[in-house]
């Protein structure tokens, strides 16, 4: 488990960033999702992770949204997104440690994570660098090969989470939770 958004670790012009960048992003997610909805043509903007540089630990990629992520989690993007609306328009400016703006927007983040598939953590936070999540499960019967529940040539960032199991492993298989040729 990560820790929530850390208002005091980042001090007050850092949350104001924070804040603005995922109700941001949270509405460009909503607005793509409903002009798919909608519209059916393939033309629909992208709603792309493009973080102002500077403003994360770490990278991320400019992936597009999981629109069957969004179709679940629709509802609650936007009451959490609109909770936000005041601090993110600059009507009324955050303080570090209110728990309930804090609250707020680490609700957010955490939404945009499963979205995007994205580790969102900005300078200053103690949590994983911002990148990719990539998270394996294998659940077999038997294994007389190889089987992994993630297997990477190159892992660069973000959090990797793999779980193997199996009732058998045959002499000479290999079952393995997370494989990697380098990790950086």
């Amino acid at each position: 488990m990560t820790d929530p958004f850390t208002g005091a670790a980042l001090g007050g012009v850092a949350v104001v960033e924070g804040i603005k960048f995922l109700y941001g992003q949270a509405g460009e997610v909503l607005k793509r999702w409903r002009e798919r909805h909608d519209d059916g043509s393939g033309q629909i903007e992208a709603a792309r992770l493009r973080p102002p540089d500077g403003l994360l630990n770490g990278t991320v990629e400019p992936l597009e949204p999981r629109d069957d992520y969004v179709d679940r989690l629709e509802a609650e993007l936007r009451q959490t997104r609109r909770m936000l609306a005041d601090y993110a328009e600059g009507l009324d400016v955050p303080s570090a440690d209110d728990g309930a703006v804090v609250q707020q927007a680490d609700a957010l983040r955490r939404l945009l994570e499963v979205i995007y598939g994205q580790q969102i953590t900005f300078r200053g936070e103690k949590r994983p660098h911002s990148g990719p999540i990539v998270i394996g499960d294998i659940d077999v019967e038997r294994v007389a090969g190889e089987a992994a529940a993630v297997r990477a040539k190159a892992i660069e960032g973000g959090e990797i989470r793999g779980s193997a199991t199996a009732k058998t492993v045959e002499p000479g298989g290999k079952l393995s939770g997370v494989e990697a040729d380098r990790i950086t």
